[in-house]
């Protein structure tokens, strides 16, 4: 490998410092003392490679080498004149202190770099180099797979920006490469399928749960900005600090996706979801992500879509169009009817988790009927079939249901209006009696932006003698919303411990990230 890399990409994002803060800072020491020290923040999943990195010190100390530095956050490129490297195999002090900058200048990393200058250069540059050999930069059991990209040629910053990892070995492209573009939100070494056939290996306990995000609409930034934070920012602040990378399994959202049903607000929600594998631990996958569609994501025929004309039935056959490319995008085939699927997660704990979507707008376009949250029996017994769940009744993983609607209502007071839906989906007790027959642990909502929890208790047959002591619990749980306006967004946590399950809400405000902070931890025993 080493006679083929030539240089170093190396990733980077202005997440302490404001806009371009993060270069001004290193070309004002390069300026004022000759050179500046940048040091490397790896990834969780990273090792350091010695190999490369000591045979590229060797040829930097001879003749300096440029190497590409890769802004994530503004997908923006540098070139940047490397003339050494020092690394450990734990982290370190910078090997001068005055030599660089004053904000990181004091914190431990396992390699530092000596840069004598930083150019701008055009983002396309990348594409004129092609991947090399990088097996040594992972653990060996990390399950990360990257040798579709060796011997291809980069084709943009994008495919870059999606990988989970923060160096890359390069070299010049040459004519004979691959040229094709290589996207990474998949699990290409997974058959994709509606419902898992096997459990998902995860290196991670605990996964993210996101409702109600309403994008376009969002409160919060698309792209970050020197007065505001984008919700990633809030996400990983909130979890770490910033002080190291969040060890986040897998993703929930309990739908309105969008606001509008739309490719803009869809586009927007699969760029958040690249966003976040920039900086967790652990790879955001289709078999690690799940979501249900929200009445928000399927166009309305009758109304105003953002600033475009009112949408006719007639131009308009499929208004689930947009929310089936987005669900073929992450999950890699089309939706089947109900728009419901199911992923097997096996945790590094032994503890294995089973979670399905469903689909709680059956009613959806149906005239009068938006926003009205219904099931079917139809889509349950597909479920059922689908899980297998009708073949093992007494499985031992814990399983988890997710819809949009609410199953019990949960605003203090609704407006009593006939043309508005209800909280509560029409065949709220059909559902109960499936979950329970199926040792269902957690059902997960969104929908009236409002939060809540309750513990249902139910028979698990209608035999005529009942004693309360042997109902089967449920734990009901509704977010509130994510990206909502006007009112209190929140995102959650679910931690699988030995013996109970964590959820732990965390409160987010547009305005600064420092004001986010962990309100509320509900415990549920196992």
């Amino acid at each position: 490998m080493a006679t083929e890399l030539e240089t170093i990409i190396m990733r980077f994002r202005d997440l302490v410092t404001e806009n371009d803060e993060t270069i001004q800072k290193h070309r004002a020491v390069i300026q004022n003392e000759g050179f500046v020290w940048w040091g490397w923040w790896k990834k969780g999943n990273e090792v350091t490679p010695f190999y490369e990195f000591d045979f590229m010190n060797k040829k930097a100390e001879n003749t300096p080498i440029k190497f590409l530095l890769l802004d994530s956050g503004q997908e923006k490129v540098y070139y940047a004149t490397c003339s050494g490297i020092e690394f450990k195999n734990k982290k370190q002090s910078s090997p001068d202190t005055t030599k660089t900058p004053e904000y990181y200048n004091t914190q431990e990393y396992f390699a530092w770099f000596k840069f004598t200058q930083i150019e701008d250069c055009s983002i396309d540059e990348v594409t004129n180099f092609t991947y090399v050999q990088d097996d040594s930069l992972f653990f060996k059991d990390s399950q990360i797979d990257y040798t579709e990209f060796h011997g291809k040629k980069i084709a943009g910053v994008k495919e870059l920006i999606q990988q989970n990892r923060t160096i890359w070995f390069v070299r010049a492209a040459r004519p004979e490469d691959q040229t094709n573009e290589i996207r990474l939100i998949n699990s290409y070494r997974v058959e994709p399928a509606d419902f898992s056939s096997r459990f998902f290996e995860c290196s991670s306990n605990t996964l993210i749960w996101l409702s109600d995000l309403h994008l376009p609409d969002q409160v919060f930034e698309i792209k970050k900005t020197a007065t505001s934070s984008t919700l990633m920012d809030h996400i990983y602040y909130s979890l770490n600090g910033a002080q190291e990378d969040p060890n986040i399994g897998g993703l929930i959202i309990t739908g309105d996706i969008t606001s509008y049903g739309d490719k803009s607000g869809f586009q927007i929600a699969y760029d958040l979801i690249t966003d976040l594998n920039r900086k967790i631990k652990v790879q955001l996958v289709s078999e690690n992500i799940i979501f249900c569609p929200g009445n928000h994501d399927f166009k309305r025929k009758d109304e105003h879509l953002g600033n475009k004309e009112p949408v006719e039935v007639s131009k308009d056959p499929d208004s689930t169009a947009d929310f089936k490319q987005f669900y073929y995008n992450i999950h890699h085939r089309e939706p089947n009817e109900y728009f419901a699927c199911g992923k097997k997660i096996l945790l590094p704990s032994g503890r294995t988790i089973e979670i399905v979507a469903l689909n709680s707008l059956m009613l959806q376009q149906y005239k009068d009927f938006e926003g009205h949250g219904y099931l079917s029996q139809e889509q349950l017994t597909f479920v059922e079939n689908g899980m297998k769940w009708n073949q093992d009744q007494n499985n031992i993983s814990v399983r988890i249901v997710i819809m949009h609607h609410h199953y019990l209502p949960t605003c203090y007071k609704e407006n009593v209006d006939i043309k508005k839906p209800s909280s509560v989906v029409y065949d709220a007790d059909r559902l109960m009696q499936w979950l329970i027959k199926n040792n269902v642990k957690i059902l997960l909502h969104g929908h009236k932006h409002q939060s809540f929890i309750s513990q249902v208790c139910y028979p698990s047959d209608t035999k005529t003698n009942i004693n309360t002591n042997e109902l089967k619990k449920l734990s009901i749980i509704g977010m509130g919303g994510t990206g909502a306006k006007d009112v209190e967004n929140k995102f959650a946590t679910i931690t699988f411990e030995k013996d109970e399950i964590m959820l732990k809400f965390y409160r987010i405000y547009k305005d600064t990230i420092t004001n986010d902070s962990c309100v509320q931890s509900i415990v549920i025993p196992l």
